[in-house]
């Protein structure tokens, strides 16, 4: 039976561990339901904690347990064993028997498709042997593995290797979660760096055989990310070996396990002809953000779960600065707002909202969240912003120094960087604890000179949090003259603590227009009127490249919003300043794409909502389609010249100069499409000789309804590639017509190459009809009832999966009554199964119970 009141663990009781770890010996003897784990691990009491003798252990079964060889027959508990011990060291030691064939859950030690793998994070080891498994409990490992695989890899250093063995020794002392081992029959694609000590490390990203030809780029994304780790941050790697290894059942895109990176296959293999750009630029950022962990997660690492944002939100910060050095600057700052706003924004206001250090949680797999990556992220970027860039290094140094080794937490992160500048940052803290996106009321007044701009802060309620204080908010700002264009002045950084802050200029000629939150510096909602009042003055003079796209942006969400609710949309001077922006050859072409873009169709339902309105899928939808032919319409003119200049000519590259151009050809071939029926879309489609124009020229011809011919031919030239075959599932349920969706995600689901347990292509059917909102959200609830019966099948074997897709429901009290009856009618039946797991029982709880 379902347990109705699973445990909820509260970062308030934490305690240290009662035995701490010196050494762990583990020996693996592999088979496909029946692999013995042999382990012997040095323990000592702990004299600052006294307790219990506890070990974690899930799904599997005893053979022997003993201590200091003398056998023991411990006591059985809901998460492991516990048992009396020697109030002095002792060895542990015990055999144990688990099946990786059958273990579908893809956490532990499991098998994909003939490969031995491992997850461990979070709490992944337990389903390994009896241990510890908390990330405060660090130790050396040494890893025997026994098989007739031909490839045995684990993490640290190879020490050793014959017929049908292998064993590793990790000297730098490690919690659990990043153990790892990977066996099969695989191939190596190596390479060597040298590091700035001048020690030569050996460079391996292994693959199923006929994938050599798709790993140059990650292995050169890996090189570049370790040379701009010692340069940027004077972090040099502290291994011989560094090995990458792809697997195609996984439920996240990597781990960064020590020395040896398990990644999905999606984030590590590339080739022009199967891989977009867009997976180019993943690839490199996500390999960047697994190595940038040697010293952000695993050299440091997390004291509790409840510290999770200290190694994640740090390190994609790390990730994203490496892509701005490596990319465009401008055109990264606006992607990661953009998926803020979308997904973070989104998530602080619903039901699933959360602080970015939570404060409890039922199963820790629900918070690695965007709140905890994204928004944490942005919290690094604030204290940057706020102690300036040398100060901030110094910080990190001192970070580095100060807890190598270490099991931290917030606090010890925050006290680095009050060292350094020897100041207060407990306000700063704030943004740790307090859940929500901190609004921003702005007016302005202008008298005699004197400009004032009024800063009003409040914080909304949250899920269990009321009355909040004000944050600590690093705000951006510089002054424009109204007559000029010219800005007046430098930026200038100004520290919001109160609730009300006023700003004022003086010996001003005229009022001057105000450019706010530039560069995105806080993640906040500014509301104010003045501001959408400038917005075409800021396209035109703006010259912060955030601020410049943020007023197309705002322009265009406008626009939507008002055909929407049956009102005209945008006006000429609109159109004007987009048919010259878009021919604007001093702005990046990447920069030019994101311009045309349009927010997705779920962003404008939550706008609508959030202004108090009740938004209408179908009517988003038809608002969506009407604004794109109109832009067609107005720019039709310019699109075939503007479209033949950007194409891209001569052997295929993904670095950035080419993928903008390439951003922008798609760009307008959506809109080219709109007016010829599809005939640039289908050359296209028929010429390409990269991913990337292949898969957008499908989408162009989705988009009108005249695919159907290139489907089957994408089909009949990818029906053996399963990374691209994702795209091709994923692709119909996204462009499907409302009416059309749920039965298209059904038809896909009826195939015999759709295999569910594998996470890549559930999520290719599932979140392309997710993010088809119109169609997922059908007035007569199909999408509900379709997503619902999938998420109980999925729970039974993959309950991380099913958690996570299980928020597509999260935004349901912002539709109207009858689809909220609708939601609540899947939720509860959802709530109602027997033996639900612990993962979907608490996403489904906080959905329903709101």
């Amino acid at each position: 039976m379902k347990d109705s009141t699973p445990q909820r663990i509260h970062l308030s009781d934490y305690t240290p561990p009662a035995y701490l770890v010196d050494e762990v010996h583990l020996t693996f003897v592999l088979d496909p339901t029946s692999t013995r784990v042999k382990s012997r691990i040095a323990f000592r009491p702990n004299p600052d904690a006294p307790g219990t003798f506890a070990l974690h252990g899930e799904h599997l079964d005893l053979i022997s347990a003993s201590i200091d060889g003398e056998p023991v027959d411990p006591a059985f508990t809901e998460d492991g064993l516990t048992l009396s011990v020697p109030e002095a060291p002792f060895i542990w030691e015990a055999e144990v028997e688990i099946s990786p064939e059958t273990n579908k859950a893809l956490e532990g030690l499991y098998l994909s498709n003939g490969m031995y793998c491992t997850q461990c994070e979070a709490q992944g080891f337990r389903r390994i042997t009896y241990y510890p498994d908390r990330p405060d409990v660090m130790a050396t490992f040494t890893v025997r593995i026994e098989s007739d695989l031909p490839v045995l890899l684990s993490n640290g250093n190879l020490t050793g290797r014959g017929d049908g063995w292998s064993e590793w020794h990790d000297p730098w002392p490690k919690p659990a979660y990043l153990f790892a081992l990977v066996a099969g029959d695989l191939l190596d694609v190596h390479d060597t760096f040298t590091t700035a000590s001048g020690r030569e490390v050996q460079l391996a990203v292994w693959v199923r055989k006929g994938d050599e030809h798709k790993c140059g780029w990650a292995l050169n994304s890996l090189k570049k990310s370790m040379a701009w780790d010692e340069e940027v941050y004077g972090r040099e790697y502290d291994l011989d070996i560094f090995n990458i290894v792809a697997v195609d059942d996984f439920n996240m895109g990597a781990m960064e396990n020590k020395g040896l990176n398990i990644f999905n296959a999606s984030a590590v293999l590339a080739s022009p002809d199967t891989s977009t750009d867009a997976d180019f630029e993943r690839i490199e950022a996500i390999v960047a953000h697994e190595y940038f962990h040697n010293w952000t997660g695993n050299r440091i690492t997390c004291r509790d779960w409840f510290q999770l944002c200290l190694k994640e939100g740090l390190t994609v910060f790390r990730d994203q600065q490496f892509t701005s050095d490596m990319r465009s600057a401008p055109v990264k700052r606006i992607e990661d707002a953009i998926l803020l706003r979308s997904r973070q924004f989104r998530e602080d206001a619903g039901p699933l909202a959360h602080p970015v250090r939570p404060e409890s949680f039922v199963e820790i797999n629900n918070f690695y969240t965007v709140t905890v990556y994204e928004k944490g992220a942005e919290l690094i970027g604030m204290l940057k912003r706020l102690v300036g860039d040398d100060a901030y290094y110094r910080a990190l140094d001192l970070y580095f120094d100060r807890h190598d080794g270490d099991a931290a937490t917030i606090e010890d992160w925050i006290k680095v960087f009050e060292d350094t500048i020897d100041g207060d940052l407990s306000q700063f803290m704030l943004w740790y604890s307090q859940a929500g996106t901190p609004r921003l009321t702005v007016t302005e007044t202008f008298e005699d000179g004197t400009h004032e701009i009024i800063l009003e802060q409040t914080i909304p309620n949250t899920p269990g949090q009321t009355n909040k204080h004000p944050h600590h908010i690093p705000l951006a700002f510089a002054l424009f003259d109204p007559t000029t264009g010219a800005q007046l002045g430098e930026e200038v950084l100004a520290d919001l603590t109160e609730a009300r802050t006023v700003l004022r200029h003086e010996g001003l000629e005229r009022k001057p227009v105000l450019s706010l939150n530039r560069g995105f510096a806080a993640p906040i909602i500014l509301d104010t009127t003045s501001l959408a009042d400038n917005r075409l003055f800021a396209l035109a003079n703006e010259t912060d490249s955030f601020n410049r796209w943020e007023a197309a942006r705002s322009l265009t969400r406008d626009g939507l919003i008002s055909l929407a609710t049956g009102e005209g949309g945008p006006d000429d001077p609109y159109f004007d300043a987009l048919a010259g922006l878009v021919q604007d050859d001093t702005l990046d072409p990447a920069y030019r794409a994101l311009i045309l873009g349009q927010p997705s169709q779920d962003d404008i339902a939550q706008a609508i909502f959030e202004a108090g309105g009740t938004p209408d899928p179908l009517l988003i939808y038809r608002a969506t389609e009407a604004l794109r032919l109109r832009v067609a319409q107005r720019l039709q003119d310019i699109l075939p010249a503007l479209y033949a200049k950007m194409q891209v000519h001569g052997v295929y590259s993904p670095e950035a100069s080419d993928t903008g151009k390439r951003a922008l050809a798609n760009r307008l071939l959506g809109l080219l499409s709109r007016l010829d029926g599809g005939t640039a879309a289908q050359i296209q489609f028929d010429r390409a000789d990269n991913m990337t124009n292949q898969i957008a020229a499908l989408h162009a011809l989705l988009s009108i309804d005249r695919g159907q011919t290139a489907l089957a031919a994408f089909e009949a030239q990818w029906r053996d590639d399963r990374l691209v075959m994702n795209k091709w599932f994923s692709a119909q349920t996204g462009t499907a017509a409302p009416e059309a969706a749920v039965a298209t995600a059904r038809t896909l689901t009826e195939r015999e190459d759709f295999d569910w347990t594998n996470p890549n292509r559930f999520r290719a059917v599932m979140g392309g009809l997710i993010a088809n909102s119109a169609g997922f959200h059908a007035e007569d609830g199909a999408g509900y009832t379709f997503l619902a019966d999938w998420l109980l099948k999925v729970d039974a074997k993959n309950p991380q999966l099913a958690a996570r897709m299980s928020a597509a429901f999260e935004t349901w009290k912002r539709y109207d009554a009858d689809r909220q009856d609708l939601i609540k009618t899947q939720l509860d039946r959802i709530l109602a199964k027997d033996s639900l797991s612990r993962d979907l029982t608490e996403m489904i709880s906080r959905i329903r119970n709101a």
